[in-house]
């Protein structure tokens, strides 16, 4: 029996991947063989558990760069991108011979120091060999033959969908390669968007027939039908979109060198009604199954902050944040989690600078903190109590501008403001954030932890997240980042309609009430009666991508949307405001500025709307074409 991986742990609790490699080059020597991977049930639930190994970790800022690299919450100007990799991005150091971001190829030539690696391929081999092989297992149960498969099957369509989110159209694995493959056997070109597409959504409804809904507490996590078919809603929707959706602006000359068009040049509404088709297919079995926006429905302001923030981090009794009900798939690394919350909340036990305890470094951006409405559920510019109003002006008798004031409650669930109300430490506190002040901003250059624009992020701070100075240990409460929740559905829903028929259905208003109501405002008719009534065609596109921006705030989710809406060019290059931090008095600190940055904006369409194709890769597989711009 040939040896077919090396380093595998094998273990009841899942095994991990850990040697690298290229496109195809998956089959490296080693020790454990098939027979012993699949010689009972208990081994062969580790080869599945192992196949998840690879998937990304978005939510570290130090890593990928959906978290941070989407224009509403960024690091401090402190720091290079050898540590923070979102920086390539926006600031254009992203090639194909330099990339920080080794996912196509594992083995290039050199990488950046700090470059995180995955090894996409070696996972999507596992599963095929995971499809090949599990009916081999002696005591497997029918049960388990059927819900691994689902598994194998899902993160099939799962690996993909990343590689095609980062990189475009790409190649299309549809089979275990055997270490016997010829060379012409593994210079394959890139499939055309659309075929990648169907490929995808194949896979996840393959592996929603075998899946459950919905597993019990020992398997949180996991995959589930309901999760293949929300991340085949989110595919959909992505493929409908501007970006690859009749895209001839960008893409006329994209073509493999057979001259097959790697993204279709004709805008098809179609695609559209398709993605709605499978956000409602997605939502109906998600809710048959239980799932459920967390909290329930209120007028409340408060309740609905309530309602908001502890979909996230949880509401302390229970001791974690794990939204189930909600929360389709998700990310629980407990040791990335903390080093968020250590580096989101504010300063507390120190008047002065420090690098112990919380830090403040990690903060919302001007973008994210300008998109929440009014309590009225409606733009500042729109609702006829505010828009008359100069924001950034303090009413007589107030300590903090207007613009602070009167907010959407997910607002004062996510955002921490100078003299506004921070539930950390255990309590509730009052941040104070000009100059000499504790939460400051103190203007040396080389201290790199602190607020840059005088915000604070509040949504994945908990009032339980402390900082005991007497032994500098931080206590986090435990909780787990969204991958896909429930709540994308119905947004997802609401702008397929929208696009397909120029309005949005009793279904779509309804979808979006689901989401509006848990978080206390009106719903979305109430709301824009106070305007003259629901806007229709650019105004109305406009106002869904702010319902799904302001919900999926801070979630990794714009850095893609922006992308496939087409609008990243001008997104990235827009520099971001800041207070002015060296202000001490309201006056002179409530003046608006631009916000230090690290280097200068250097973000082209169509170059960075995707990753580059690894050099490597072109000079071995002359059937590979490389990205636009690159």
């Amino acid at each position: 029996m040939k040896n077919i991986y090396t380093k595998l742990c094998l273990s009841a609790i899942g095994c991990l991947m850990m040697a690298s490699c290229d496109f195809l080059d998956v089959v490296p020597q080693g020790t454990a063989t098939v027979d012993d991977i699949y010689r009972t049930q208990y081994q062969a639930e580790g080869m599945v558990l192992s196949c998840y190994a690879n998937i990304p970790n978005y939510f570290h800022p130090q890593q990928f760069p959906d978290f941070t690299g989407g224009n509403e919450i960024i690091t401090s100007k402190g720091g290079t991108t050898r540590w923070f990799h979102f920086r390539s991005l926006v600031y254009g150091e992203e090639s194909p011979t330099t990339t920080y971001y080794s996912l196509w190829s594992n083995t290039a030539k050199s990488y950046p120091q700090g470059a995180v690696k995955k090894a996409v391929w070696e996972s999507i081999r596992n599963c095929y060999n995971v499809l090949n092989n599990l009916d081999r297992v002696s005591d497997i149960t029918p049960e388990n033959l059927s819900w691994w498969k689902g598994e194998a099957l899902f993160l099939i369509g799962y690996y993909h969908q990343i590689m095609l989110e980062y990189y475009g159209p790409i190649v299309i694995i549809d089979k275990e390669i055997p270490m016997e493959s010829s060379p012409a056997e593994m210079m394959t070109s890139r499939s055309p968007y659309d075929t990648c597409v169907d490929f995808i959504a194949n896979k996840y409804s393959e592996a929603a027939r075998l899946l459950p809904g919905v597993w019990d507490s020992s398997k949180r996590n996991r995959a589930t039908s309901s999760a293949a078919l929300a991340f085949k809603a989110r595919l959909l929707l992505y493929a409908a979109s501007p970006l690859v959706n009749g895209n001839s602006e960008f893409y006329s000359d994209f073509k493999n060198p057979d001259g097959t068009f790697l993204i279709n040049q004709t805008y098809d509404r179609e695609k559209w009604k398709r993605a709605m088709d499978a956000a409602k297919e997605a939502i109906d079995l998600c809710e048959e199954n239980g799932y459920k926006l967390y909290g329930n429905s209120t007028n409340d302001l408060e309740q609905g902050k309530k309602n908001y923030h502890e979909a996230f981090v949880g509401d302390g009794i229970s001791g974690s944040g794990f939204n189930w009900n909600e929360v389709l798939f998700g990310f629980a690394e407990q040791g990335t989690i903390s080093y968020c919350i250590k580096n989101m909340a504010p300063r507390v036990e120190f008047t002065s600078y420090s690098t112990k305890g919380f830090r403040g470094s990690l903060f919302p951006t001007w973008d994210c903190v300008s998109r929440y409405y009014t309590k009225n559920g409606l733009p500042w510019a729109d609702d006829p109590e505010t828009k008359k109003l100069d924001p950034y002006s303090i009413a007589p008798g107030d300590s903090t501008v207007r613009f602070h004031r009167n907010r959407d409650p997910r607002f004062y669930a996510s955002i921490g403001f100078d003299r506004g109300n921070y539930d950390v430490q255990g309590k509730t506190i009052v941040l104070k954030c000009r100059r000499g002040e504790m939460q400051q901003n103190n203007g040396n250059a080389k201290d790199e932890y602190q607020t840059d624009n005088g915000y604070y992020c509040q949504k994945w701070v908990s009032k339980y997240d402390t900082y005991n100075r007497t032994t500098d240990q931080i206590t986090y409460n435990r909780w787990c980042f969204p991958y896909m929740r429930l709540a994308e559905l119905y947004l997802s829903y609401a702008e397929a309609d929208f696009e397909y028929s120029g309005t949005l259905s009793t279904a779509s208003l309804s979808y979006l009430n689901k989401v509006r109501e848990r978080c206390g405002l009106p719903t979305f008719a109430d709301s824009w009666a106070k305007a003259g009534g629901i806007p229709s065609g650019e105004k109305l596109r406009e106002i869904l991508h702010d319902e799904r921006s302001i919900e999926l705030a801070m979630e990794g989710r714009r850095f893609h949307d922006m992308r496939r809406w087409k609008i990243a060019h001008t997104e990235m290059m827009r520099y971001q405001k800041s207070w002015t931090l060296s202000g001490k008095t309201a006056d002179s600190f409530y003046k608006l500025t631009d916000m230090k940055e690290t280097g200068v904006r250097n973000f082209t369409a169509p170059k960075n709307y995707w990753l580059a194709i690894p050099q490597d890769q072109i000079e071995v597989n002359p059937n590979l074409v490389q990205n636009p711009g690159y």
